[in-house]
């Protein structure tokens, strides 16, 4: 059976006060498409960007390690963070990200990679967005999770992180979990309220996931799960997979009647890693499974969405070359190496790309403005999508907030 809880509310009083007035009236700030890009026309999947507010600064002081509150302490982005919109509300919460200073000749991280449960609602007014100022948690830490804007609120499914709070994966055993449930903000009481679906088959992270009809699909590792949301006490359903290998990190888009399921990775018992290139389309009147021309490049991690023409794929980890240097180094015990290779990573691909249904191939419709964002959801706001927050490069998060004209 559902059921409801509300979330920390803001404080009565003074908080309350400023949680209407918010942290910042901001309107979009427009920016063309990079140069190279097309854009513009009903088949293309992108228009022009629009930058929202960034997100604001984390506000939990919960290790000494962090400099929360600090006058320099500035939102550093999260990848993998719980993010939907709901009404006139975006949501985005949890994630993960690395808050320490780095390593130095005297010093090393204690903390490792962070997960966060610090909420934060984005109002839309118009053509105005305003952070809410309001002390809003999630129950655990929790990044990596499946999530899908819905009439109902925003569905989160799975993740990982850790129960209670933020912590640190270098001191603390990372969880992985089984949780579904819809999340949405009420503007009466100021609240975040969770309402409790059936849990998955098994606890996951990284899984790929999209609605067709009132059916959520969610594809990981070597499973496929559906749960139709208008009769959730049914629980979930085990379905055929896609018949290319098992994955993670792929990317999934709904063009309203078949779900598609794009690239992602694969990491083999030799602790190689395989990177995909290959497209699925299942079709849920049949059950069946058809696969799609292959895209260009790996995708993996990228950001998808879809309409009945066809699939659109923003950005994603293609470097394949720099995959294997780093597999080459690892496999050889070049520790040194392989820590370069990632701090120095020049980013992730900028470019779109496009799959036409009708014609059956891929084409590079557009460009990001700036640097590309991965591992974050794709919310789907009205006629936009939202990219909130990410990934740059390995270990460096932004807290840049794309509005994309569809």
């Amino acid at each position: 059976m559902t059921t409801r809880r509300a979330l920390l509310a803001g404080a009565a009083g003074a908080a309350g006060a400023a949680g209407a007035a918010g942290l910042g009236l901001t309107s979009a700030t427009r920016a063309a498409a990079a140069p190279g890009g097309r854009g513009g026309g009903p088949d293309s999947g992108t228009a022009g960007w629009e930058r929202l507010p960034d997100l604001p600064p984390n506000r939990t002081d919960w290790a000494e390690e962090i400099p929360v509150g600090e006058a320099y302490w500035r939102q550093l982005g999260l990848a993998g963070p719980v993010a939907g919109a709901h009404g006139d509300h975006l949501i985005v919460a949890g994630g993960a990200n690395f808050p320490e200073p780095g390593r130095t000749a005297g010093r090393d991280p204690v903390l490792g990679k962070v997960y966060w449960n610090d909420a934060f609602v984005l109002r839309r007014s118009g053509e105005t967005y305003t952070w809410l100022d309001l002390p809003l948690t999630l129950p655990d830490a929790v990044a990596y999770a499946a999530c899908l804007s819905t009439p109902r609120g925003v569905l989160v499914i799975g993740g990982e992180g850790f129960r209670g709070g933020p912590n640190g994966g270098a001191r603390a055993t990372l969880e992985k979990f089984a949780d579904v449930y819809l999340l949405r903000f009420d503007p009466v009481a100021e609240a975040l309220v969770r309402e409790d679906l059936p849990s998955l088959p098994r606890p996951l992270s990284y899984g790929a996931a999209a609605m067709v009809g009132t059916t959520a699909y969610v594809a990981e590792g070597e499973s496929f799960y559906a749960l139709d949301l208008a009769d959730p006490d049914s629980g979930w359903r085990t379905l055929p997979t896609w018949p290319g290998g098992p994955r993670t990190v792929a990317v999934a888009a709904s063009d309203g009647r078949r779900f598609h399921l794009i690239s992602g990775r694969t990491q083999q018992p030799d602790g190689s890693w395989t990177l995909y290139a290959d497209a699925y389309s299942f079709d849920p009147g049949d059950g069946k499974w058809a696969r799609l021309a292959d895209l260009p490049r790996c995708v993996m991690a990228g950001i998808g969405v879809g309409d009945r023409r066809g699939i659109t794929v923003y950005a994603g980890d293609g470097d394949v070359e720099r995959w294997d240097v780093i597999q080459e180094h690892a496999a050889a015990g070049n520790a040194d190496v392989v820590a370069w290779l990632q701090d120095h990573h020049t980013g992730f691909d900028t470019d779109v790309l496009r799959y036409d249904l009708r014609a059956g191939r891929w084409s590079a419709v557009d460009r990001f403005p700036g640097a590309s964002q991965v591992t974050t959801p794709a919310v789907e706001w009205d006629n936009a999508l939202i990219i909130a927050s990410g990934e740059v490069r390995p270990g460096v998060r932004t807290p840049v907030i794309w509005r994309v004209r569809r």
